[in-house]
C-alpha cells in the first residue's frame, strides 16, 4: 500500500514538472514572439526613415542635374542620376537607390488629350504592340476607356460592355492613374500588363503631351516612334551612347524624310522619372516606387506625384529551422 501511495506521488510530481516545463516554454516563446515583433516594428520604423530620405537625395540629385541644363541641355544615361548608385550601408541594414526616365516609356495618356483620341499617338502605341508580338487589336478598348464619350469602336468596350462583368463597373473615361489600371481595360491580361510595363507609363493628366525621350528610350519604343525595326532602332542607341543627343534634330537627322516620326512625340528632355527605394533592415525588406515629377527652370523642384509600395516582407532567420 505505502509503495502504491509512493509511486502515484512520484507520477503527480512528474506532472507538475511537466506542467511548470510547458507553462515556462510557452511564457518564453510568448517573450521571445512579442520581443520579435517589437523589434519588427522598430525595423519597420527605421526603414521608412531611410526612405523618405533616399527620395530626399533622389529629388536633390535630378534638381541638381536640372540646374546644371544651361550646359547640358538634355538627359541622357550618361549623366548622375541614371548611373548605378552603391548600396548604402546602415546601422541593421542597407539602402540601394535608383533612377529611371520615366519619358524613356510612351505615356499611354497621349493617346487622348482633352478628351480627343491623337493619331500620332495611336500609331506609335499600335507599333509598339506589334514590336512586342501583341495584338493591335488592344488599342480601341483602351482609347475607349481613356476618351470622354460613351461612343464604342470597333472592337472597344464602353459602360454596356463592363457592366455585364462581375462584379460590374464603368470605363473611367478619364486618364489612367497607373499602368495597373489596365487590368479592368477589355482584353488586358495581367500577363499583357506585365508585359507592356517594361514599355509604357501613366504619367498625370496635362495640357501637353509627354514626349518620349530618345536619349533614354529602348530600342523597342524607338522602333515604335520612328515606325522602324530593331535593327535601326539599335543602331541608333550605338549613336547615342557615343555622344547623346543635344536636341530632337540630331535624332530626325538620323531618319531623314521618314514621315512615321512625327513631331511633338519625342524630345531629350524629360520631366518625370522612376525612383525606386530598397531596403532592408533587420528582417524586414520593403522596394517601393515613386513617380517623381521634376519642374524645368532656374526654380527646378522634384515632388513625388506617387508611390507604389508592396506588402511588407519579412525574412526567416538563417539559423531557424
Amino acid at each position: 500500500m505505502k509503495s502504491k501511495q509512493q509511486g502515484v506521488a512520484l507520477i503527480t510530481a512528474m506532472l507538475i514538472v511537466a506542467i511548470i516545463a510547458a507553462l515556462a516554454t510557452s511564457l518564453a516563446l510568448g517573450q521571445q514572439v512579442w520581443l520579435r515583433q517589437t523589434q519588427n516594428l522598430v525595423d519597420l520604423a527605421q526603414a521608412e526613415q531611410l526612405r523618405q530620405g533616399a527620395y530626399e537625395y533622389a529629388a536633390a540629385v535630378l534638381v541638381r542635374d536640372e540646374r546644371s541644363s544651361l550646359t547640358n541641355k538634355s538627359d541622357n544615361l550618361q549623366e548622375a542620376w541614371a548611373q548605378p548608385f552603391p548600396p548604402l550601408p546602415v546601422e541593421g541594414g542597407v539602402v540601394a537607390i535608383a533612377i529611371a526616365d520615366a519619358q524613356a516609356r510612351f505615356n499611354l495618356n497621349n493617346l487622348v488629350q482633352q478628351g480627343q483620341p491623337v493619331n500620332d499617338e495611336i500609331e506609335i502605341f499600335r507599333r509598339l504592340l506589334a514590336q512586342l508580338g501583341l495584338s493591335t487589336d488592344l488599342v480601341n478598348p483602351l482609347i475607349d476607356w481613356l476618351d470622354a464619350d460613351s461612343n464604342t469602336l470597333p472592337g472597344g468596350a464602353e459602360d454596356l460592355d463592363y457592366l455585364n462583368l462581375d462584379p460590374p463597373y464603368r470605363a473611367a473615361n478619364r486618364p489612367l492613374h497607373s499602368i495597373d489600371e489596365l487590368r479592368l481595360v477589355k482584353g488586358y491580361t495581367a500577363e499583357i500588363v506585365n508585359e507592356l510595363s517594361k514599355h509604357v507609363i501613366a504619367l498625370p493628366e496635362s495640357a501637353q503631351r509627354k514626349p518620349i525621350n530618345v536619349n533614354t528610350a529602348s530600342a523597342e519604343v524607338l522602333a515604335a516612334l520612328a515606325g522602324t525595326d530593331i535593327g535601326q532602332a539599335t543602331k541608333t542607341i550605338q549613336v547615342r551612347d557615343d555622344k547623346p543627343f543635344e536636341n530632337p534634330g540630331e535624332f530626325k537627322a538620323l531618319y531623314g524624310n521618314n514621315q512615321l516620326l512625327r513631331p511633338n512625340t519625342y524630345n531629350v528632355k524629360s520631366e518625370f522619372f522612376i525612383v525606386t527605394v530598397e531596403t532592408r533592415i533587420g528582417r524586414i525588406q520593403r522596394r517601393t516606387e515613386a513617380l517623381v515629377d521634376r519642374s524645368f527652370g532656374n526654380t527646378a523642384k522634384a515632388n513625388v506625384v506617387w508611390y507604389r509600395q508592396p506588402p511588407i516582407s519579412f525574412t526567416l532567420d538563417e539559423d531557424k529551422s
